[in-house]
């Protein structure tokens, strides 16, 4: 049986005539099937940044003391020689494996004595701020 096409190539058309020869009579075996399980899909978790990690300074033997609770570097200092704290307030950050970590006042005074600058690097348990 032959049977006519049109059929574009590169822009131009062609029309072909195409003769089948034999054609193969399909099996009557039983086409396989292959199982199938159906997934619930699942829900969306949310994705929240952890908010910036607060690392309380160590406490020293006298209250006024604040020392570096891990080694890192000094990114900013939040306050001045002289300047009144209270318990709580930011007085410096300090970064420490690519995250910066916000170091609170232990307790409420003046600051008497600022021991580091920043872009200092400090080990743990280094002296940063005196406060009176």
């Amino acid at each position: 049986m032959k049977r006519r096409f049109r059929v574009t190539v590169g822009g131009k058309v062609f029309e072909v005539e195409v003769e089948e020869i034999g054609v193969e009579e399909v099996s009557s075996a039983p086409t396989p099937t292959i199982p199938t399980t159906v997934v619930a899909p699942k829900e969306e978790k949310k994705v929240t940044t952890p908010p910036t990690p607060e690392v309380k300074a160590e406490v020293a033997k006298a209250p006024g003391l604040v020392k570096a609770p891990i080694p890192g570097t000094i990114v900013s200092i939040k306050c001045k020689e002289g300047d009144i704290v209270k318990t709580g307030d930011p007085i410096l950050v300090l970064e420490s494996m690519k995250m910066e970590n916000v170091i609170y006042s232990p307790t409420s005074g003046r600051v008497k004595k600022i021991h580091v600058s920043e872009g200092s690097s400090v080990n743990a348990g280094q002296l940063l701020i005196e406060i009176e």
